[in-house]
């Protein structure tokens, strides 16, 4: 019984085996197989029996293809390439820093008085301005002329609306003035000033200047410097140019 197994697989190898006996099923009716009877010829004899005889001229179909799927191959695409950077783009109204001139030379003519208008003499004046590069802060330092003065100070002056084209001022100083009049001591005498005017500036660093200045001057009585009844009003109109 153990090798009937063996002997019914090599038969199913073969291409037609014979039956097991004459009136038999052939062996892959015997397996159980439905349908299993291709190659075999089914034939009745005279007292009416089937048998199963083997058909010579059957051929067993060619096992059908076997087929492979392969799942698609994946297409690579390239990466997008960055957007190119460009530089941040200027403000359209942003203002060009550009460096200003810091030292001025100023020439004012001009007329001045003595004892509150009983006098009248032209008068000059010349001062080195200085300034930052920003800001309207600015020190000058001056002399002026007239026929019974001479003055030298350095005074502190501030222009309002500093990047504007008018440009008021205000301006304070501190100097020594000599008088050359016979009735006045001709000696030097601490002096103090103060003016206010309008810079018109036609250039970033060109500008036309309006000036009134009232100064006091001191005197020493013996016990010390008191105010002087000598003052001094003078008017300028001039240029400056810095560089």
């Amino acid at each position: 019984m153990m090798l009937a197994p063996l002997i019914l697989a090599s038969a199913l190898g073969q291409a037609c085996p014979a039956p097991n006996s004459r009136y038999g099923p052939p062996p892959c009716a015997a397996a159980n197989v439905p349908g299993c009877l291709p190659g075999y010829r089914r034939q009745v004899d005279a007292w009416g029996r089937t048998t199963y005889v083997c058909d010579p001229s059957y051929w067993a179909p060619a096992p059908a293809p076997q087929v492979t799927y392969s799942p698609p191959t994946p297409v690579a695409y390239a990466a997008p390439a960055p957007a190119p950077a460009y530089p941040p783009a200027a403000p359209p109204h942003a203002e060009r820093a550009e460096p200003r001139g810091q030292v001025a030379i100023v020439l004012m003519p001009g007329t001045a008085t003595l004892d509150r208008g009983t006098t009248n003499d032209t008068a000059g004046a010349a001062a080195l301005e200085l300034r930052g590069d920003q800001g309207g802060a600015r020190l000058r330092l001056g002399f002026e002329y007239t026929r019974y003065t001479r003055v030298v100070e350095a005074a502190l002056k501030f222009d309002f609306n500093d990047r504007g084209v008018l440009r008021p001022f205000l301006a304070m100083g501190i100097g020594g003035g000599r008088f050359e009049r016979a009735d006045l001591q001709r000696a030097w005498h601490p002096t103090g000033s103060v003016s206010g005017g309008l810079d018109l500036y036609l250039e970033r660093n060109f500008f036309l200047t309006a000036e009134v200045k009232q100064r006091a001057f001191t005197q020493d009585t013996g016990h010390g410097l008191d105010v002087s009844s000598v003052h001094q009003t003078s008017f300028f109109v001039g240029a400056g140019f810095y560089f």
